[in-house]
């Protein structure tokens, strides 16, 4: 599974949080940003909480620098509120 960076500006509960960098991963040819990791028995690392990026307002950055691409949109976080 191929991991890069995302940055984007997230929301919870419809309050903005901010810009932040997550992973950007493939799921079915479909670009998610992943939010949250599960380590598997087998050493492998499972997206849990991820969330599905439009590619019309996913944006690749120059190469070199730390994060890959932005993302035009704000994401809503999936995972539960605590």
């Amino acid at each position: 599974m191929e991991i890069s960076s995302v940055r984007c500006l997230v929301a919870r509960s419809g309050e903005m949080l901010g810009m932040y960098t997550l992973d950007l991963t493939f799921i079915d040819g479909a670009p998610h940003a992943v939010f949250e990791w599960e380590a598997g028995d087998d050493g492998e690392s499972t997206p849990t909480y991820t969330t599905p990026l439009d590619t019309r307002f996913l944006e690749r950055l120059p190469p070199g620098g730390e994060v890959s691409f932005q993302y035009r949109m704000s994401v809503e976080d999936p995972r539960p509120a605590s």
